[in-house]
């Protein structure tokens, strides 16, 4: 008796009845977990809408917080001001405000006279906020007029120059140039001032602080030449 070749029809059908007969097998088996997996799946989306409805409502209770410690600071209030945006910045970590506030707590002390909690602000900054913000350059800056203040000319200098190569325009690299001129002459290097304020004056021929400039160079200019005379 010949045996009958199995077509390709019947291998496929066969396939199918094996694979039918698995999935209600392992659906039998796994009913619950499938169920529990659904619901999970629902549970998890409803975490992240909640999580993402509370990191909106945080962020903006965030900015009216530093609203109103910026109206404080605009007063010129900058002892309050600078508890506000402290108590800001650790009650908001994380956010993008915090970071900013962080930097407005630094220039408040700074303004108020407290030049080592500014320059303890500025650091806690530095770490949190981002390469790219542009708050960056006003950040190098204030910690340079820290260490400037504290007659850490050294490093005055390293920040300040760290300063004008992340500045993106003009205005801030003449006045960085010119804090650096400050802190060079400052430090008693007052030939390497006047070359700072002579590549100003040769890059930056539209700067209205011009005059101001050319004014001070030739002022230091000639107390070098009668200190050299004499």
């Amino acid at each position: 008796m010949t045996r009958k070749r199995i077509t390709k029809k019947q291998l496929k059908e066969d396939a199918f009845v094996t694979a039918a007969f698995e999935a209600e097998h392992y659906l039998r088996e796994h009913l619950g977990l499938i169920i529990g997996g659904v619901l999970g799946a629902v549970a998890l989306v409803g975490l992240v809408w909640m999580f993402v409805n509370y990191r909106i409502d945080r962020r903006d209770q965030a900015s009216l917080a530093l609203f109103k410690a910026e109206v404080t600071y605009l007063n010129g209030q900058f002892a309050i001001a600078a508890t506000d945006f402290e108590n800001l910045a650790n009650q908001y970590s994380g956010t993008l405000e915090a970071a900013k506030a962080l930097y407005l707590a630094g220039d408040s002390f700074f303004k108020d006279g407290d030049v080592d909690r500014a320059l303890e602000m500025f650091n806690r900054c530095r770490e949190e906020m981002s390469s790219s913000d542009p708050l960056m350059v006003n950040l190098l800056t204030g910690i340079g007029a820290c260490h400037e203040q504290l007659k850490e000319y050294d490093q005055a200098e390293q920040l300040y120059r760290q300063a004008e190569q992340e500045a993106e325009y003009d205005f801030q690299k003449v006045e960085v140039l010119s804090s650096l001129s400050r802190a060079l002459r400052l430090a008693g290097r007052e030939t390497e001032a006047i070359d700072v304020l002579t590549s100003i004056i040769d890059r930056f021929p539209d700067s209205p602080r011009k005059g101001e400039f050319i004014e001070l160079r030739a002022e230091l200019q000639a107390r070098s030449q009668a200190a050299a005379k004499s």
